[in-house]
């Protein structure tokens, strides 16, 4: 088989920059939406990502790096594998500018030169050991786990309100007007009763036995493998729902990327794959210590070093600091993206 190209598809927001900052004291009082800190602030180890990229991903084709048209001032745009990409190059100008980061997501496809295959990571995503192309894609398909669940039960607090789990509920009913479970399982019935479930992913197959309608998967808040097809192909048969998604600000009942990877399970459009070595994190207090612990294991692909409403400013900062001694440590030498 031929060898596919993939590419690497990253999103960052430097939240100090003085225009950005004018920008946003302009739009916020206007608009609804979630307006938190945690949605913009800027954990400052992403020259670490390109660094951890280059060590463990040397295959990538390219690179998509997408900002609201500030880029680091450290970055190598001359890197030939490097696309530097402004949210006004590939979205519509009526959703400009957008502190939306589902907004910035929902259109990727329209990336000019984009490939088929590509990976989107946000910048707290990190590679942590040597990856290879087929850890992402076989058989041409995304590599993911279907491991389906009826616990996708919302929860509200006032610090990050619904968090996603409103747009992740909006997601499945989107994806229950289009298809019907039962059908997609018994077109490929191997994939929803496989080994890679584990046991109790293989129980909620058997529970949900010949339920028409899907009640939700497990979701995994890391880098996620997509066809640039199926992104289309939404579009195409949501435009409205989709458009309306992309406010200003984000709200609670909108689209957000899940839908892509939720299509692509119900039309059994992906490699089944257990989701191993990858390691999730919401920072807060006193957790460099088990950052560390998993920055050191090399049975963890990946990881992602997630920031939330429930860390304060005072910790944050003092994460921010202990962190960049971490990956300084682990990736000490520049990059051939950085200056």
């Amino acid at each position: 088989m031929k060898e596919i190209q993939i590419d690497f598809v990253v999103t960052w927001l430097d939240s100090t920059d003085p225009e950005w900052q004018k920008s946003y004291a302009e739009y916020s009082p206007k608009m609804k939406g979630d307006k938190s800190q945690a949605r913009f602030r800027n954990l400052d180890i992403f020259r670490y990502w390109f660094r951890s990229v280059e060590k463990y991903a040397p295959w990538v084709h390219k690179i998509y790096l997408i900002t609201n048209g500030k880029f680091p001032d450290w970055i190598n745009k001359d890197n030939t594998k490097l696309v530097l990409v402004e949210h006004k190059d590939y979205m519509p100008k009526d959703c400009l500018p957008t502190f939306n980061s589902c907004a910035i997501e929902l259109h990727m496809h329209k990336i000019k030169g984009l490939s088929e295959h590509f990976v989107y990571f946000n910048d707290d995503m990190f590679l942590n050991a040597h990856i290879s192309p087929d850890y992402y894609f076989r058989n041409r398909l995304p590599c993911d786990t279907n491991k389906e669940t009826c616990f996708n039960v919302p929860i509200y607090t006032p610090e990050d309100r619904f968090g996603t789990w409103m747009s992740v509920l909006a997601d499945i009913g989107l994806i229950n007007r289009h298809f019907n479970r039962w059908k997609t399982v018994l077109q490929s019935p191997k994939k929803w009763f496989g080994l890679h479930l584990g046991f109790k992913g293989l129980i909620m197959s058997c529970l949900l036995s010949k339920q028409r309608l899907f009640v939700g998967f497990t979701n995994y808040h890391l880098e996620q493998p997509y066809l640039r097809s199926v992104f289309n192909e939404v579009w195409e048969e949501e435009p409205d729902f989709m458009n309306s998604s992309c406010s200003r600000f984000r709200e609670d009942i909108t689209a957000n990327p899940y839908v892509f990877r939720y299509w692509q399970l119900a039309k059994n459009e992906f490699y089944p794959m257990k989701r191993e070595g990858r390691f999730f994190f919401l920072i807060k207090e006193d957790c460099l210590k088990e950052i560390k612990k998993a920055m050191d294991c090399s049975s963890y692909k990946t990881i992602c070093l997630n920031d939330s409403p429930l860390c304060s400013n005072e910790d944050y900062i003092l994460i921010n600091a202990g962190l960049k001694e971490l990956f300084e440590t682990k990736f000490p030498q520049k990059s051939s993206f950085e200056i």
